[in-house]
């Protein structure tokens, strides 16, 4: 076999393995039918700070949009590389589920058992304003060299070559808004660094911001014409927002049914939250912690209304930092 073929051949195996890799991931069966999750319902009994530190773990909801765009982000990274690179721009409100979604994919677009198959880059564009910057949160995430006295041409090359070694197959990059408020002339340098990293590595972009993101793109005819584009919900007190409710209560530890897919519920977290998922999280977690706080098992509209902030008692100190 010639020393080409083995090269296709290694790859076409490399995207099969990732694929067989996806869908375990996407189709792992749900737990067993239950109130609670069975991991949840184990510490029902444990100490008030375990469960309220359980209350505050991160928790991806798979809700229908956010699959979509999973399997999206799943197709670019398996796709043979094309001469036109295409791209997807995420666009939705600020504290809307922009950056867990790249922090989920970042972590599922990783070689396994640390390997050196292909993998996703994600970089956060956040306070970036220009191109030199843009590359150097590259080489600082591939662990290349950054220097201060480097020019945006001498970082180009050691970007493409690294992006090249590591075999990224997607780049992320999230927080994009935050490249409108360069100047003009710097706007339009890293339009074309992104055209050049796709262009050169034949690489797909994935990029997540606010709207104003989708419009900055949009201004480029060649990204216009490479990049589609797809938006998070705004949250509604709706069966979409109640069945992401119903899921999110299975990990919340309390022993009774808190029932937050209730319409009075629903539509209190909804305009409350101003249909901002982070919103509408951070608020049923602080109900969730006053319940407990208050000796109480379940979240009652009352304690939704209440649950600005978090409770009054730390639930999670420690006792060697108690009083």
């Amino acid at each position: 076999m010639t020393s080409e073929a083995n090269t296709i051949a290694t790859s076409v195996n490399e995207r099969h393995l990732a694929a067989e890799t996806w869908e375990s991931i996407m189709n792992t069966p749900a737990p067993a039918h239950g109130r609670l999750h069975a991991t949840i319902a184990a510490i029902l009994d444990a100490p008030l700070r375990q469960r309220a530190l359980a209350i505050l773990q991160d928790r991806v909801i798979q809700y229908p949009k956010f699959k979509e765009i999973l399997q999206q982000a799943h197709w670019m990274f398996l796709e043979p590389p094309t001469i036109r690179a295409r791209g997807l721009i995420v666009q939705a409100d600020c504290n809307n589920g922009k950056t867990a979604l790249a922090y989920l994919m970042d972590r599922r677009f990783q070689p396994q058992d640390g390997g050196a198959g292909p993998c996703a880059i994600s970089i956060s564009m956040s306070g970036v304003r220009d191109a030199r910057t843009v590359y150097g949160r590259i080489l600082e995430k591939l662990g290349g060299p950054v220097l201060v006295s480097h020019r945006l041409s001498d970082r180009e090359p050691v970007v493409l070559s690294l992006l090249e070694k590591t075999n990224c197959r997607l780049l992320i990059l999230d927080e994009v808004q935050d490249l409108t408020f360069g100047s003009e002339k710097d706007q339009q340098r890293v339009l074309q660094s992104i055209k050049t990293i796709m262009n050169a590595l034949r690489l797909p972009v994935l990029a997540l911001g606010t709207s104003k993101a989708g419009h900055w793109f949009r201004s480029d005819p060649h990204l216009a014409a490479r990049f589609g584009e797809t938006h998070l919900p705004v949250w509604k007190a709706d069966k979409s927002l109640a069945a992401f409710l119903a899921t999110y209560e299975r990990y919340l530890p309390l022993k009774e049914a808190s029932n937050l897919h209730e319409r009075e519920k629903v539509a209190f977290l909804a305009k409350s939250g101003e249909g901002k998922l982070g919103a509408i999280v951070a608020r049923v977690q602080n109900a969730a912690l006053m319940a407990l706080e208050q000796g109480e098992e379940c979240i009652t509209l009352a304690h939704l209304q209440a649950a600005e902030f978090r409770p009054g008692k730390l639930l999670i100190e420690s006792q060697g930092m108690a009083a």
